[in-house]
């Protein structure tokens, strides 16, 4: 379905105007990129976990798909299959390779107020040490990561009833993913891990009393406030949740220097481009929830405020000490957030009662 259909028919028209002239060309399937595939192109097989929808995450892997087919002249196809177990590229966030390792959150999206913007977690990768160190946690689990989306800052709890304080959180279902989800739990949530168009049924359906699930555009596009009118506070992952392109590291290393840097260059460019796009429409998108769907929007209470934020520095210092690789990339990442914040790195204590940082 056209996105700009889509958010015209559900009451974004200004959203939608915008959008079409910020990110250029409709986003099509892998494959049927304006310029034809070569008859002996190299395909490449494309898994995301997101439903097709025509706007948010799926609708920013299939322009990241379409670009690298363009880029390349046709050289290389990109053909979506339903099973990651088959797939040579992978669409989704960081955190669906944290069951291998929990610091593979750092390059997602850090709970409370510990998180990078969207730019600064870019600038981090690209000359603050974050790429290699990224590169090389994903490398022992078979995989390249490139960054290629962000679902959008500050994103708000949705549910069907306010949240007025800790006590409407307490034992409550809610759809979170990620580090947020250990810090919801914190909080006393009971926690779903959820991807954002499956927190949307959820919350449809009554699974769950509430759920995150990206910036306000990309809530938009998903469809929260068809199912919940109460949109509250900044974000359990305060900063947002940056998508990653994993690439198989036996087909990466097959592929030529050349096409590398194109694929990279096309992640690179979608990041930007989901960036920018939820940045530019961030009160267009505020607007149309609030007056079309009669969404109500309000901060944290001041005790849900005061705990998120303590419970979130206490579950990032606990996958800090996972062991010293996590420490490392904690020191870096925290190192270069003060750097570009003028807040003060937080002192983390290995193992062996050394403080690191």
């Amino acid at each position: 379905m056209d996105r700009r259909k889509f958010l015209i028919s559900t009451g974004g028209v200004a959203v939608a105007a915008a959008a079409s002239t910020a990110v250029g060309a409709e986003a099509t399937a892998p494959g049927s990129g304006a310029r034809s595939a070569q008859p002996d192109a190299t395909v490449l097989r494309f898994a995301m976990p997101w439903a097709d929808r025509p706007q948010g995450p799926a609708d920013s892997a299939r322009r990241l798909a379409q670009r690298f087919e363009a880029m390349t002249g046709g050289r290389y196809r990109l053909e979506l299959v339903a099973s990651s177990d088959d797939a040579d590229l992978l669409h989704g966030s960081a955190y669906d390779l944290a069951r291998h390792h929990p610091a593979f959150a750092y390059f997602a999206g850090l709970p409370g107020p510990a998180g990078l913007a969207a730019g600064d977690f870019a600038h981090w990768l690209a000359v603050g040490g974050g790429q290699m160190l990224w590169d090389d946690l994903a490398a022992d689990y078979g995989w390249k990561p490139l960054a290629a989306g962000h679902l959008g800052h500050a994103p708000p709890i949705w549910s069907r009833a306010p949240i007025a304080s800790l006590a409407d959180l307490a034992g409550q279902p809610l759809a979170i993913d990620g580090l947020g989800a250990d810090a919801a739990r914190a909080l006393g949530a009971d926690v779903h891990p959820l991807a954002p168009d499956a927190a949307v049924l959820a919350l449809e359906d009554g699974t769950v009393r509430g759920a995150e699930m990206g910036g306000l555009l990309t809530s938009l596009g998903l469809g929260a406030a068809r199912v919940a009118k109460f949109a509250t506070g900044h974000g359990l992952t305060g900063s947002g949740t940056a998508l990653a392109l994993h690439v198989r590291r036996d087909v990466w290393e097959r592929m030529a220097p050349e096409d590398q840097s194109v694929l990279a260059a096309a992640a690179e460019q979608e990041f930007h481009a989901s960036v920018a796009e939820a940045r530019a429409h961030e009160r267009l998108a505020r607007d149309t929830l609030a007056t079309a769907f009669g969404v109500t929007f309000t901060p944290w209470p001041a005790d849900i405020a005061g705990a998120l934020d303590r419970v979130a520095e206490a579950t990032i210092a606990h996958v800090a000490g996972y062991d010293a690789r996590a420490a490392r990339i904690d020191q870096s990442y925290m190192a270069f957030r003060s750097a570009v914040s003028g807040s003060a790195a937080p002192r983390r204590v290995h193992s062996a009662g050394r403080a690191i940082s």
